[in-house]
């Protein structure tokens, strides 16, 4: 069981690698599903429950994820380093018994040889970019996760809300069987729907109005109609002893199948610290969820049938392919969705951020017009929604390419303050705070967003944000630790000159040579000069000289 989940993890690693540089109809993408029972073997057939089991846990799997049975879990659970979200007992067919299900979260991926479009600038800013614009990261891996029972007719919408998804959150059910736990349990719910409110981009049913289905059992279709909303959370909270174990689940509520699924299981000591990290929890795991559904839904629409909301969707999923063609048509459609609906903020978000990247990436032909266009959009969406998290980010992109540190700095501290949940803000946060002399205060908000997002499908930037600030506060090993894992996690070769400089100032030289010679693979022509460039950017002038002579010493050419 264990050689079988490492393989499946590593095939996946690989694949999640490969598949970037590749079109889109040349990607390779599986699901896998592991299981642990014994099989008849005849010649080259094997068959029985064992075969049969595997094959329905494939199904469940995600493209591109691993679902294995609770046998298999059972075995590697304590044994490999993998996140493990239990999705409960499964009915499957052909099988008389539920199985018990867990997807596998893979936290790392290992290394494979890929071309990058070289990127010499702004390695925290314009890169990073990838982290907060939109609807995340994740819609670049999870778009194609295609789940053929998803709608494929409009959904339901609130008057006043441009398409965007609007979520129920239901009285959660206390299954303890002791009525002084229902504050705890009602404010389970209540909490949840605090902190998703913060999101812009999702719009939440008063508790008014969704907590008049306590103590009643109703379909979630039903609440789809009754409420208008496309998704439902409903959740359970069990009390044993010092122990609490809180379930919550994500269900489209048009077909009333589920989306997400995941349990908690707590020591029961500070009520109220565990309400508060619970519901955070639950609150930044639904939200990806949530974008993920819907951009595989209105991916299998025809363009032309698109509304606001739904061309902005296609422009960050264009967006995200960070490349110049895609930059352009994300662009597009983000222009589309504000003729569309001119009161949304959300596609001048999507604008700002295309003209940011053309700026940093060097794809502008005017940065000057760029800058301005940049300008102009982020005022733009503040003005529509100066309670958007993501908008105040946008401006903190404005005052970094006018060179306004304490302004830029500002400004990200406003988007954690209007969403506290939002990972990306507090690792621009720190990124901002590592180019002030302040890395420890840089680490800390970095930290921060590892926390609230363990999973991100762009963790080797927070993981290389924090290689970054170590190396500034002179903690070299730290610097190298942290590094490394975000080379392991995917990061770009950009991330093997603070290998090697961090190694040299360890004195560690073989190190540093064998970090550059890995940098030659990808980048033959990248010298000091390169470095200087990209690192100006992002650290004090005398973090930078520390950081260029450490690649003189490990042999960097200057030109």
């Amino acid at each position: 069981a264990l050689d079988a989940v490492q393989c499946a993890v590593e095939i996946q690693g690989v694949l999640r690698v490969r598949n970037q540089s590749l079109a889109e109809n040349r990607r390779m993408l599986f699901r896998i599903g592991v299981h642990l029972g014994d099989i008849t073997a005849e010649g080259d057939r094997i068959y029985g429950d064992g075969v049969n089991v595997s094959a329905r846990l494939e199904g469940l799997a995600e493209v591109g994820g691993i679902c294995i049975s609770g046998e298999v879990h059972g075995q590697v659970a304590n044994k490999l380093d993998l996140g493990y979200e239990d999705l409960g007992e499964q009915s499957v067919k052909n099988i008389s018994k539920p199985v018990r299900v867990y997807r596998v979260r893979v936290e790392r991926a290992p290394e494979a040889p890929r071309s990058e479009p070289r990127r010499t600038r702004w390695l925290l800013g314009a890169v990073a970019l990838l982290l907060l614009l939109g609807v995340g990261g994740w819609a670049l891996w999870n778009f194609q996760r295609a789940d053929p029972r998803a709608p494929q007719t409009d959904l339901p919408t609130v008057p006043g809300f441009p398409g965007v998804p609007v979520i129920a959150v239901l009285p959660f059910d206390n299954l303890s069987g002791d009525p002084e736990q229902e504050y705890f349990v009602d404010g389970m719910a209540e909490d949840l729907i605090t902190r998703l409110s913060s999101w812009q981009s999702l719009r939440v049913i008063a508790r008014n109005s969704s907590f008049v289905y306590k103590g009643r059992a109703v379909d979630a279709r039903q609440v789809s109609r009754e409420l208008g909303v496309r998704y439902v959370v409903e959740g359970s909270v069990r009390k044993t002893g010092d122990r609490v174990r809180i379930s919550a689940q994500l269900i489209d509520a048009t077909t009333g199948h589920h989306v997400w699924a995941s349990t908690y299981d707590r020591k029961l000591r500070d009520v109220f610290a565990l309400q508060d990290e619970i519901s955070q929890k639950i609150a930044v795991s639904i939200r990806p969820e949530v974008f993920a559904f819907e951009q595989e839904r209105v991916m299998r629409r025809e363009p032309q049938s698109l509304d606001a909301y739904e061309n902005a969707l296609r422009g960050w999923w264009h967006f995200f392919k960070f490349t110049r063609d895609d930059n352009a048509r994300a662009r597009s459609f983000f222009e589309r969705a504000a003729e569309l609906d001119p009161n949304y903020a959300m596609p001048f978000a999507g604008i700002a951020g295309t003209h940011f990247a053309d700026i940093g990436s060097g794809w502008s032909d005017s940065p000057t017009r760029s800058t301005a266009e940049l300008e102009r959009a982020a005022e733009r969406c503040v003005a529509l929604d100066p309670r958007e998290a993501i908008c105040a980010a946008v401006v903190g992109f404005v005052h970094r390419v006018a060179g306004q540190l304490d302004e830029e700095i500002a400004a990200y501290e406003r988007a954690t303050q209007l969403n506290p949940s939002l990972a990306a803000a507090h690792y621009f946060l720190g990124s901002a705070l590592t180019r002030a002399g302040r890395p420890d205060e840089a680490i800390a908000g970095i930290e921060t967003a590892i926390r609230l997002s363990p999973h991100d499908p762009m963790m080797p930037n927070y993981l290389g944000g924090m290689g970054f600030a170590h190396f500034a506060a002179e903690r070299y090993e730290d610097a190298v630790e942290w590094a490394k894992r975000s080379v392991r996690a995917g990061g770009g070769p950009l991330l093997r000159p603070l290998l090697a400089s961090s190694y040299a100032h360890l004195g560690r030289l073989d190190d540093a040579r064998a970090a550059l010679e890995q940098l030659a693979r990808h980048e033959p022509d990248y010298s000091v000069a390169d470095a200087e460039q990209t690192f100006a950017a992002a650290a004090p002038s005398l973090v930078v000289e520390r950081y260029l002579d450490g690649l003189r010493k490990a042999g960097l050419k200057e030109q």
